[in-house]
């Protein structure tokens, strides 16, 4: 499992591991406020993908929260969040519309908070 800090996430362009457009989003992140782990604990489970199953919607984004939570200061700015999850949104419909967000520049951060995107989210 892959460390919660920033050298994975600045890496993760050349793992494979996120799509092209959501690397180079997190790759451009180090200067929003990244900071790495320094908790001891361990790694908490990494959310599913999620493919846009209205029903598994609410599981996948308590497990997003459970990891932001248990990755102590990894996620110190919203957009960052948001973009964390947008991450995880690879298959079906949510794919397409993770991958608008994350080609338009500026999009990640047009959510004005966490709970906009929450919300959003749930509707």
């Amino acid at each position: 499992m892959p460390p919660a800090d920033a050298e994975w996430f600045v890496s993760a362009p050349s793992s494979g591991l996120l799509a092209p457009a959501a690397a180079e989003w997190f790759a451009s992140a180090s200067g929003l406020g990244l900071s790495a782990c320094h908790s001891k604990l361990p790694c908490p489970a990494l959310p599913d993908v999620y493919d846009g199953d209205h029903k598994a919607g609410e599981h996948f984004l308590q497990s997003c929260i459970t990891y932001i939570q248990l990755s102590g200061e990894a996620f110190t700015l919203d957009a960052l969040k948001i973009a964390w999850v947008l991450s995880y949104m690879k298959a079906g419909l949510t794919s397409t519309y993770a991958l608008c967000i994350f080609q338009h520049s500026g999009e990640v951060e047009s959510f004005s908070s966490w709970t906009e995107f929450e919300k959003e989210f749930r509707a």
